[in-house]
């Protein structure tokens, strides 16, 4: 039956994926929320300086320029990023790194979970509860953050390995891992994530060695994380420069406590479709993405399954304590500003820009999939007659199922005066609440040795957790890139004509880099801190903006926009001369000037520190134009001015990478002989 049951697992996992391989066969890519509006065009970019030669840190097409390797979110040097997006075309490299971490969620699931003493087909379910979990599948426009979530799996048991086994080439192996992985998720590009799986391995780590006695082996594990955080130093370090010259540092600790979890969404655990929107927000937007917290009915059964049986569970009695302990924990860090722990977080330096505690949900439902898969195989070997059948109908276990009956009928029936615009249906909450009904009655048919149970435990969890998140996937159809940018007239071939500005922070600007544009504007994660509001006309103006594109995707041209480069004298005037640009490519200018007398080359590039400007082989002082705008100063004569961006963060982070690897191979060969 075990057997039976890890094929019928694989296929339901594999059905949960199909829906996401289809854009990847139909020449067509997801394109709702940041997927379109940041994630698509940023690659486009990224891939198009990789075929070009041109510098991957530095593009003149967001902001009149930015520094696209800080904000982080592409992954430029991720060794799999590099890979696809020199390789292939933009639609199935863009695929395939959004299919890659569901994939590498599944495979690193397994393994953890084999690693905790589970069986192989409870490894297989918990995996398939974690891999389409509510957090992975509505979060699928953040596919850097979903992917910094895969290395999860994959790290705990890296680590699990180091603590417990004994043999020291096999530590060292293992401590390899740690590095590793850790290093590749800096490289993706999303801190918060990796603060996540930070939190998780500490807890893990300190329990594992706490029940195995090995509290020795913390500190190697503790080092193979620091070589982790040199490896991915090349990513870290910048992301710590483009963070340090956002807005966010001028946001008060509050801007932590946005996205707050309000502990009314608990109503989603036994009653999925009680809200009308999905979930609920007292203060913030009522994103689905971020307020949906369910995960299956199969999670808050099991627990208190595993809590009704731990004390039969003598193997697994401490995990079960332990873990429910963690789900606790970070379901209040989930609270917010509702739940006291994140306000504490919320004050420090480096927490405190990390806003929607929300999203340690994940965590959450982590912690309930192991648990789940305790339960998996308890029942399993009950159901093989290895364990006493239990009788009865459990009042404790139908808990959920009665609190889902008890919400419908309380706020989905119109009965009470309150949230007519709130709260679902009857019919469409009713139907949450039958899911998390037939998932009880199957755990007590198996608990009586009903084969069968099993089987249809596993078909109702693939759908429950199908119905619940592949359609808020294909809340937009996908679509091919032609089709996204269907209507945009092309941009004009020479750069400088092809500045553009959009107003307000709209999420649509982003598209029109795939035509061919440079934007004055942009949506990004980190916008940079500026003197002139990033999308005010005073902005575009400065900027050279020679297009103005409404909501709606019309061009117009503008007027007012200055021009790629002048000059300017001591006062900030006009002044004579002449000034011609030789070469416009990203972050690598090179002008052709011939002036009088001492003069400013002021561009409509965006200033940073790390631009630097040589002129004969003699390095010039580059500075700043109208606060926000990129110069150099020349003395006079004819000068061929080139202009570099290479900033130290960079270099930096380049090195300690380098340390990082050198360390690396270091304590392999110590730990080898």
């Amino acid at each position: 039956m075990r057997r039976a049951l890890a094929l019928l697992i694989a296929i339901c996992s594999a059905a949960l994926l199909t829906p996401l391989l289809v854009p990847l066969f139909s020449g067509r890519v997801f394109v709702s929320n940041d997927l379109s509006w940041f994630h698509l065009p940023m690659r486009h970019l990224y891939r198009q300086a990789l075929h070009a030669g041109d510098t991957v840190l530095w593009t003149p097409s967001i902001f009149a320029g930015f520094y696209t390797h800080g904000e982080g979110q592409v992954g430029a040097f991720h060794p799999f990023h590099q890979v696809l997006y020199r390789l292939l075309p933009l639609q199935p490299a863009f695929n395939l790194e959004f299919i890659a971490n569901y994939i590498a969620a599944f495979g690193g699931t397994v393994w953890f979970f084999r690693r905790l003493q589970l069986s192989s087909t409870a490894a297989l379910f918990g995996a398939m509860l974690f891999t389409f979990s509510g957090f992975n599948l509505l979060h699928h426009q953040h596919m850097n953050m979903v992917a910094v979530v895969a290395h999860m799996p994959w790290l705990l048991a890296a680590s699990d390995v180091l603590i417990v086994e004994p043999a020291r080439k096999t530590a060292a192996f293992a401590g390899a891992a740690i590095a590793v992985i850790f290093g590749s998720e800096l490289l993706i590009g999303f801190p918060q994530a990796v603060w996540w799986n930070v939190i998780a391995l500490g807890a893990y780590a300190v329990f594992r060695a706490g029940e195995t006695g090995r509290w020795g082996r913390l500190l190697p594990c503790g080092a193979a994380v620091m070589i982790g955080a040199m490896l991915g130093g090349i990513q870290l370090l910048p992301t710590a420069d483009a963070a340090a010259h956002s807005e966010r540092v001028a946001f008060s600790s509050d801007f932590a406590l946005t996205y707050s979890l309000h502990p009314i969404n608990l109503l989603q655990l036994w009653s999925p479709y009680v809200f009308e929107a999905g979930s609920w927000s007292q203060r913030d937007p009522r994103w689905f993405h971020e307020f949906g917290i369910y995960s299956g009915a199969i999670l808050p059964v099991a627990t208190i399954w595993v809590w009704m049986r731990r004390h039969d569970l003598r193997e697994h009695r401490h995990l079960v304590v332990a873990v429910t302990v963690f789900a606790a924990v970070t379901l209040l860090l989930a609270f917010g500003r509702y739940g006291g722990l994140a306000v504490l977080l919320s004050h420090l330096p480096v927490l405190r820009t990390l806003r929607a505690p929300t999203r340690y949900i994940v965590l959450v439902q982590f912690a309930l999939a192991i648990l789940a898969s305790i339960a998996w195989d308890d029942l399993m070997a009950i159901v093989e007659k290895k364990r006493a059948r239990v009788s009865g109908m459990m009042p404790a276990l139908w808990i959920p199922a009665a609190l889902g009956i008890a919400t419908t009928l309380a706020l989905n029936t119109g009965v009470l005066p309150y949230g007519p615009h709130t709260f679902a249906s009857a019919r469409v909450a009713g139907a949450g609440a039958a899911v998390v009904v037939v998932v009880t009655l199957l755990v007590i048919l198996a608990a009586q040795q009903k084969r069968w149970a099993m089987i249809a435990l596993v078909i109702v969890t693939a759908a429950d957790l199908g119905v619940w998140g592949i359609p808020y996937i294909y809340r937009e159809a996908p679509r091919t890139i032609a089709q996204l940018t269907d209507g945009i007239p092309s941009a004009p071939a020479t750069p400088a004509d092809s500045y553009a500005f959009t107003e307000g922070r709209g999420l649509y600007p982003n598209v029109l880099v795939l035509r061919g544009y440079r934007l004055t504007t942009g949506y990004v994660g980190l916008f940079p801190a500026a003197f002139y509001p990033l999308d005010s006309y005073a902005a575009a103006r400065l900027s050279g903006a020679k297009w103005y594109f409404t909501p709606d995707g019309l061009r117009q041209p503008i007027q007012g926009g200055l021009e790629r480069v002048r000059l300017i004298d001591d006062l900030g005037q006009v002044a004579t001369g002449t000034a011609s640009i030789v070469v416009d490519r990203p972050g690598r200018l090179v002008i052709d000037v011939v002036v009088p007398a001492r003069r400013t080359v002021a561009l409509t590039e965006r200033f940073h520190a790390g631009w630097s400007a040589t002129s004969d082989d003699i390095s010039l002082q580059t500075v700043r134009v109208d606060h926000d705008f990129l110069g150099c100063v020349v003395e006079a004569g004819v000068h061929r001015v080139s202009l570099h961006f290479m900033p130290r963060s960079f270099v930096y982070g380049s090195i300690a990478s380098a340390i990082g690897a050198a360390f690396l191979a270091g304590a392999l060969i110590v730990g080898l002989k």
